[in-house]
């Protein structure tokens, strides 16, 4: 699933601190946070989901999150001889 949030210079601006929470969040799942295609470190905070940071720069910015299911029923099994 890609999710991506554009256009966020509109709520903040340029050279303020950001903090952005991710609580869409489903067990055995990965993910990755990107801001303008650099990936982007991120905390978690309990009740609030995962705790985005940065600084708003000058532009604005594409903010994406990627995640990747993990089962194990997602995955080919191994075949036994």
């Amino acid at each position: 699933m890609d999710i991506c949030y554009e256009n966020v210079k509109s709520s903040y601006k340029e050279g303020s601190e950001v903090e952005l929470y991710y609580g869409m969040i489903v067990d055995d799942t990965e993910y990755s946070f990107y801001l303008d295609g650099k990936g982007l470190m991120y905390g978690y905070k309990p009740k609030k989901g995962f705790v985005l940071h940065f600084t708003m720069p000058s532009h604005d910015v594409k903010l994406c999150c990627y995640s990747v299911k993990t089962t194990a029923g997602n995955k080919p099994e191994e075949k036994k001889a």
